[in-house]
């Protein structure tokens, strides 16, 4: 599958994960730009053969994830949309959750998406066709990590801690 680096430029990385669903893959590139979505398969150079749909709104670092039925990108700025996976149409897009930056990558549970920022603070949004939050809980410590879902447990390492989050 080619297209990931259409500038064709040297310093070329891949931060944010692919992932897969209904025989697609959901890949980003340099800076989320192209944000590419393309059938599995196929032999050789299959670009024009199974690419599905792109748009230059893929996230950098923060891995895209999925609820089985929409595919939620967060944008390194805190900005995130929910696509279509067959046809890239976005149900909601350009929807800030809590201001920061964002290395972690979204998770889902229970019907609800966490996005964490770098500052500690962990937006919760709705899974669904329109963009609801839910909450905003923060923490006051630094972290870069993607939130640990276990069992009705949310585990979140910071600089200075693990927190677990669970009903008592």
């Amino acid at each position: 599958m080619g297209g990931l680096n259409p500038e064709r430029r040297r310093s070329y990385r891949t931060i944010a994960s692919s992932i897969t669903l209904d025989g697609m893959i959901f890949t980003s590139s340099m800076r989320g730009n192209p944000f590419i979505a393309f059938r599995a398969g196929g032999q050789g150079d299959v670009t024009k053969t199974n690419m599905v749909w792109q748009n230059a709104a893929g996230p950098d670092v923060p891995s895209p994830t999925t609820d089985g039925k929409r595919i939620y990108v967060l944008g390194d700025n805190g900005v995130m949309a929910a696509y279509d996976p067959k046809t890239g149409t976005p149900f909601w897009e350009r929807q800030r959750v809590a201001l920061g930056s964002y290395s972690a990558s979204p998770v889902i549970a229970d019907g609800k998406i966490y996005v964490t920022n770098e500052e500690g603070t962990t937006t919760v949004l709705a899974v669904g066709d329109e963009f609801k939050t839910l909450a905003v809980n923060k923490l006051e410590d630094h972290t870069l990590s993607t939130p640990a879902l276990v069992d009705s447990q949310i585990f979140i390492r910071t600089d200075k801690y693990l927190y677990c989050i669970a009903e008592r």
